[in-house]
């Protein structure tokens, strides 16, 4: 009975733990110095930025070949982070459902950042002509379109 009850004293114990612990979390994750929501990750939600949004789609027939424009990609990333505060968000992400797939998102303060600062930077000079030279040789399709926010939504 003993055993008994401090398993079940232990495991109430745990349980509230948990249940503050979870609270705790929603609490943080809901409200915000400035009342903006936060995500699970901490990172504030922003309404009515308008950014300017680049949505490229890539398609690779030949699989094996995404791999050195994704590595292209990474550093060109790298450099952006670092030097490109006005850069939103630049991420590549493969298709769930066909990994030939791949689909670029640029995220810009404004289309004059994009066109000038970005387009003129060295990791763009560095990147574009790869991408250019896998067109040519068939090894990589491109679309995608540019977008400004509406503000409606949420980030």
């Amino acid at each position: 009975a003993l055993v008994a009850r401090t398993i079940m004293t232990c495991t109430s114990r745990d349980l509230g733990i948990a249940i503050a612990s979870v609270l705790a979390t929603l609490l943080y994750v809901r409200l915000d110095v400035g009342g903006m929501p936060r995500t699970v990750l901490g990172r504030p939600k922003a309404r009515g930025e308008r950014a300017f949004l680049l949505i490229v789609h890539l398609h690779f027939p030949e699989p094996s070949r995404s791999a050195a424009l994704l590595e292209a990609w990474r550093a060109a990333a790298d450099y952006c982070i670092e030097r490109e505060p006005f850069l939103y968000a630049y991420e590549v992400a493969q298709s769930d459902k066909d990994p030939r797939n791949y689909t670029i998102f640029e995220r810009y303060r404004s289309k004059h950042d994009y066109l000038g600062a970005h387009r003129k930077s060295s990791a763009f000079a560095a990147f574009r002509p790869q991408m250019r030279a896998m067109q040519k040789e068939g090894a990589v399709l491109v679309g995608g379109s540019s977008y400004v926010e509406t503000g409606i939504g949420f980030t």
